[in-house]
């Protein structure tokens, strides 16, 4: 991974071998025979939570061998992908070509299981729950939960798209991904972009949707700028989600952060819950807010999203103004000489 401090606050790497699938921040087994997943993780230093004790797709004979590259572990079925994330959130997806079963068992431990159901293209189906106190949710696009004890049954329309995510185990901002969390719910966050930029001029990223007609991806990725395209087929504005890492996009000191989409500026917000909570029937301008998360953290809101092309870009501070300039230092030393002439004529003079 050459010169990236690695694991960054954004994402990390798997290893996959023998069925085990072993991040730093999301752990769990996968039969490369079913395609069934089971013990799901979400890990933060020495805290360790069973967040799914399995997920099991209908009709899922893998069509090839998993693999895990970088942040990315994925499996592919018969018109169905199942890709996890190395993570904080411990994000999983599971994306189907065609109308499909999912059955998820939940832990023993789990409390406050509750079922939001909100049809329509916009707006995603929802199980909340928790786990030792930690929060996670469950997301479908178009089909509908039902659950029955700790056993939700995921009916996945054609297409459609499942996602699972918590708040990140022992996080100090569980308001904040909580905000984010009930954003994804509303359908109002649809995607999401991490990068790191390597100093080769090259990138890592974990990109992932929350709506399954949205692609978002990186162009170019350097340190202090970033070019990305966000596209569907679908009217309508929603709210697209890009972090770094600190040393990609610093905002530290009086460093500024600009963004412009197909080449207008974006005004700055400093209110993410009116970002986040605004539904789209009422009329607002392109905008983006920074989020108080690990990293460089923001929200772009877009009244469309087809054929998007987004800059970002970290200004440095400054430079410190001269105390003066070339034609102010010249004054000051001609004034100068004018008043030692004159002290000089002044000390020359006779007394009376």
């Amino acid at each position: 991974m050459g010169d990236i401090p690695w694991p960054t606050a954004l994402f990390a790497a798997f290893t996959y071998d023998r069925g085990l699938v072993f991040g730093t921040y999301t752990r769990f087994a996968y039969n490369a025979t079913s395609g069934i997943v089971t013990t799901v993780s979400g890990v933060a230093g020495d805290t360790q939570v069973p967040y799914l004790g399995s997920i099991a797709i209908d009709g899922f004979p893998p069509a090839r061998s998993a693999a895990a590259h970088g942040p990315i572990f994925e499996a592919d079925g018969y018109l169905v992908t199942l890709t996890a994330h190395d993570d904080p959130t411990g994000l999983i997806e599971i994306r189907s070509e065609m109308a499909r079963l999912v059955t998820i068992e939940l832990p023993a431990s789990a409390t406050n299981i509750s079922v939001l159901s909100a049809p329509g293209l916009m707006r995603a189906s929802t199980v909340s729950f928790t786990i030792d106190g930690e929060e996670a949710r469950l997301f479908l696009g178009t089909g509908s939960f039902n659950v029955t004890g700790t056993r939700v049954l995921a009916g996945m329309a054609s297409p459609d798209l499942l996602v699972f995510k918590s708040v990140p185990p022992a996080s100090t901002n569980k308001a904040e991904w909580r905000a984010v969390l009930d954003a994804i719910s509303a359908g109002q966050v649809v995607a999401e972009l991490d990068l790191v930029a390597t100093s080769d001029g090259h990138w890592l990223q974990n990109p992932a949707r929350y709506r399954i007609d949205v692609a978002a991806w990186p162009l170019a990725v350097r340190p202090r700028e970033a070019s990305v395209q966000v596209d569907t087929l679908r009217p309508g504005g929603a709210i697209v989600l890009f972090a770094f890492d600190p040393r990609t996009m610093p905002i530290n000191g009086s460093a500024q952060i600009s963004v412009s989409a197909n080449g207008k500026a974006l005004n700055r917000s400093d209110d993410p819950l009116t970002l986040f909570y605004t539904f789209d029937s009422v009329a607002r301008n392109a905008s983006f807010t920074l989020l108080p998360l690990p990293g460089t953290v923001m929200a772009v809101y877009l009244p469309s999203l087809a054929a998007v092309s987004i800059d970002i870009v970290s200004l440095p501070p400054a430079a410190p103004a001269p105390a003066f300039d070339a034609g102010s230092e010249a004054a000051v030393i001609a004034a100068l000489a004018i008043v030692s002439v004159a002290a000089a004529r002044m000390l020359r003079r006779k007394p009376t």
